[in-house]
């Protein structure tokens, strides 16, 4: 594959964050309502990055898509399709609540039959499930030392589902806005196996995740890499055996900064959208009672 410059892949929009250096995409709109239940798999499955979230997932997502793996399915991706959201659910249920029926390679090429490559949560959930429905595939362990990693974690994730905003929001707009707080509180869950997410818990659960995923992976198929790490693209690239793109730095998006602005760019049309329908009634009441009182 010859080396070109980033650019979102085809269906996707651009939208830029305070700095024009932190290129970030999100879904189209159209892709909103596809169904994946039913689907067989469309493309095969190349890469698992398995990371932590807040770990550079979202720049390798980039990366990875620049490198020609389309789509690689990222967890901001999954909250803009109820349809995924529910199979995700399902999913979780049966693995880490003994719900339901465990979800195999027939459900996984469903569920990801678009996908060349996957990145983040929910995904790393299921990364042995995954590792063995895809043993062709390469893994991706995207790293950070644990006290930056949780300090990371702790002024984004942490602060939005824990965040009365995220609540009120949710109480705007229960079927959507509720559906996805409820959704990313259940994945954390999974992840941590508690709700209360001590920094002594969750340290230890990033170490044991990543030693569990070593021990899955033969080396010759485990890449370990820190975005930002020197070298920009050069040791992904010759585990990929993909060419370095000419003249693009390595993507680097999402930092805390960016996260807080994706999250208030979902938040401003649910607070329009709520406006437009309570306000009305509210303006009306109180002319009548202010017509009342004038009477």
């Amino acid at each position: 594959m010859s080396g070109r410059n980033i650019r979102p892949p085809d269906g996707y929009k651009t939208q830029y964050h305070r700095s024009e250096t932190l290129l970030f995409t999100t879904m189209s709109s159209r892709y909103n309502k596809v169904d994946r239940r039913g689907a067989t798999r469309q493309v095969p499955m190349q890469v698992l990055a398995l990371g932590f979230s807040r770990t550079g997932t979202a720049s390798m997502r980039i990366a990875l898509e620049t490198l020609g793996y389309r789509e690689t399915n990222h967890g901001f991706a999954v909250w803009t399709n109820f349809s995924e959201m529910e199979m995700w659910t399902e999913a979780i249920n049966a693995k880490y609540f003994g719900k339901g029926k465990p979800y195999g390679k027939k459900e996984w090429d469903a569920l990801l039959g678009h996908c060349m490559a996957i990145t983040d949560v929910p995904h790393l959930l299921f990364a042995a499930e995954l590792i063995e429905a895809y043993p062709e595939a390469k893994v991706i362990l995207t790293t950070r030392s644990p006290d930056s990693w949780w300090k990371s974690y702790q002024s984004t994730i942490a602060s939005s589902l824990s965040s009365p905003l995220g609540t009120f929001n949710a109480w705007l707009e229960p079927a959507t806005a509720g559906r996805i707080l409820e959704f990313w509180k259940l994945v954390f869950l999974a992840m941590f196996k508690t709700t209360d997410i001590t920094e002594e818990v969750a340290k230890k659960r990033y170490v044991e995740y990543y030693d569990e995923v070593r021990a899955l992976v033969p080396k010759e198929r485990l890449l370990e890499y820190q975005v930002g790490e020197p070298g920009g693209w050069d040791r992904l690239c010759v585990f990929l055996d993909k060419k370095v793109p000419e003249g693009a730095p390595f993507p680097k998006v999402n930092d805390t900064q960016a996260f807080h602005d994706h999250m208030k760019s979902r938040v401003v049309p649910i607070w329009k959208r709520a406006a437009k329908k309570y306000l009305p009634p509210v303006v009306m009441v109180c002319l009548f009672v202010f017509a009342v009182k004038a009477w």
